[in-house]
């Protein structure tokens, strides 16, 4: 199934997406719904979960998510995407709370082809903690994990696990130093 969006509020995504997309919006007294703005082009044959005060920003570039049959996509609560999203979910793809995702960044959790001949690459999981900032025109691979609090620096391409509270950057993807995140602290956007 594939459908567009414009400029609709998550409480019309659930009527247009009923029975094709699983997007249970927590929702709390002080909770909020999550908003879309511009084209996200949702391709759901799994599982796609959202948490409550989502953000996708798709314009001006349109954004695009594809969770392939038997994948689960899950994304937390108060998490911003940027525009030029490009996810391709074929196992499991997980994206902590208050996590902000820039604009032009690429999840994939499999190769989709082989290199060549030897290659037994197949799908592995992908997983990004809390607090995360993901910067732009970022590349996230198969079978990372990138920790709590870290930052990707724009135009990265995440190879290998990231741990948690620092500044990585590079292609691949390199630690450059430790960054200080009180506990309780959580990265605001705008």
């Amino acid at each position: 199934m594939s459908i567009s969006y414009n400029q609709l509020s998550f409480g019309k995504l659930l009527a247009v997406l009923k029975g094709a997309v699983v997007l249970p919006i927590k929702t709390s007294s002080a909770g909020r719904f999550g908003r879309i703005s511009g084209k996200l082009t949702v391709k759901n044959k799994g599982e796609f979960v959202v948490g409550r005060n989502i953000s996708f920003h798709a314009k001006p570039f349109p954004s695009s998510i594809s969770v392939n049959k038997g994948a689960k996509l899950w994304v937390g609560d108060n998490v911003f995407f940027n525009y030029g999203l490009d996810i391709g979910c074929t196992m499991s793809i997980r994206i902590g709370s208050n996590t902000i995702i820039g604009p032009m960044v690429n999840m994939i959790d499999t190769n989709f082809h082989p290199v060549d001949i030897q290659d037994k690459s197949s799908s592995k999981a992908i997983e990004i903690a809390d607090n995360v900032w993901i910067g732009r025109g970022v590349v996230i691979l198969p079978g990372v994990t990138i920790g709590r609090n870290t930052v990707i620096a724009s135009g990265s391409v995440v190879t290998r696990d990231i741990p948690a509270n620092v500044l990585a950057g590079g292609t691949p993807a390199k630690v450059i130093r430790e960054i200080e995140v009180p506990t309780d602290w959580i990265r605001r956007y705008n």
